[in-house]
């Protein structure tokens, strides 16, 4: 089994040093690389280069094409967004929707991935919830809410409460049985878990930098398949038709033939550029290694916490497992306050406990968390 070299990874990370950050499920740490790329942009901006558009374009190119590896598909096939939320309403906007569709969703989903979908009900499109038991369903749960008029499946990979991992390829095999697209909103594993978009059947995908993959705040990405692209409508821009730069006024509307019909404008280059590095420091240190130490950090953490006489929300089956632990506590908020007051950071959501250690976190780390919560009591 890979393994990470923890020396190397804790000196990209300056911040290990004086505190325990357990809280990626809700934004990432920067890390000197990516510091270093955004404060490079930065000095452009400022005077040495000022309009340092062409020379980004190369290394935003570079960035997507990275970002399609980790999915396992190519770059015609991912664009960046301003965030999941737009990627989702992309598709949730761009589908021919006619009245009685329907879409099915987890009743245990972060509200990004539902209400670009209930704010379809003005055309009248319904959206059947999916029973969860503590943020967790089956395949059978699925499919008892499926309709001869559900065209959509959205689904998160990994559930931002509960912290429950779905079985992308095996829902895929369902959806596409009921003649349905499945929709995955990767932003909670992305990054750490390894998916295969292509190999799982996912048809749309959105996702964000700036949680597990721990690059900048609002930059987020898109994966479809062609087919799907040919059904989605795009907004027109000026990015995603061909540019005839020598002559702004032959104006033609025809959409770029991939992905980038997406890109309506001006990219965030700052962001893309940051997370250009983030996705290039997990190359770097390997994607299986990355994934191996997550998932062992999380088992461990649960073992202890049941040690601890404190019970998990979610599922205890290592198949569904992901980077973040939910727990209950009789105190959660007072609990946050008196781990933040050691400089330990996990956060609290829906009255539970959320802890979610990533690759720049050791055993160490969770033993001073798991140590501050049996003194609190």
């Amino acid at each position: 089994m890979p393994v990470l070299d923890h020396a190397a990874v804790r000196a990209l990370f300056p911040h290990t040093a004086a505190q325990t950050y357990l809280n990626h499920a809700a934004t990432g740490v920067y890390s000197t690389r990516v510091v270093d790329a955004l404060e490079a942009d930065i000095a452009d901006r400022h005077g040495r280069a000022v309009d340092n558009f062409a020379q980004v374009l190369p290394q935003t190119e570079a960035a997507l094409d990275r970002l399609a590896r980790s999915l396992g598909t190519v770059r015609d096939r991912v664009e960046f967004t301003a965030n999941t939320t737009e990627a989702l309403s992309v598709l949730a906007e761009g589908l021919d929707w006619q009245p009685g569709d329907r879409i099915a969703l987890p009743a245990c989903e972060f509200p990004a991935n539902v209400y670009p979908f209930l704010h379809l009900e003005r055309k009248g499109v319904g959206v059947d919830f999916i029973p969860h038991r503590d943020g967790t369903f089956s395949l059978d749960d699925v499919a008892a809410v499926l309709t001869p008029r559900t065209r959509l499946v959205t689904v998160s990979w990994v559930q931002f409460l509960s912290g429950f991992r779905v079985d992308v390829a095996a829902l895929a095999d369902l959806v596409h049985a009921h003649g349905a697209l499945l929709a995955v909103d990767a932003v909670q594993g992305h990054g750490v878990l390894q998916l295969d978009a292509v190999r799982s059947g996912v048809d749309f995908l959105a996702g964000g930098a700036q949680k597990w993959w721990m690059g900048p705040q609002g930059i987020g990405y898109l994966y479809l398949t062609e087919a799907v692209q040919e059904r989605i409508t795009p907004r027109a821009g000026w990015l995603n038709v061909p540019v005839k730069w020598d002559d702004f006024f032959a104006y033609d509307l025809r959409f770029h033939p991939d992905a980038r019909r997406f890109r309506l404008g001006t990219l965030n280059h700052m962001g893309a550029l940051g997370f250009g590095a983030a996705l290039k420091q997990v190359e770097d240190f390997g994607p299986y290694a990355i994934e191996a130490h997550v998932l062992g950090l999380s088992r461990r953490l649960r073992e202890n916490l049941d040690r601890l006489g404190l019970a998990c929300y979610g599922s205890d089956d290592e198949a569904h497992a992901s980077g973040i632990v939910t727990f209950r506590h009789p105190r959660p908020d007072a609990l946050v306050e008196a781990l933040a007051s050691e400089r330990i950071t996990v956060s609290a959501r829906n009255r539970l406990v959320r802890v979610s250690p990533t690759w720049t976190n050791t055993d160490d780390d969770l033993a001073r968390m798991l140590d501050a919560v049996q003194r609190f009591g």
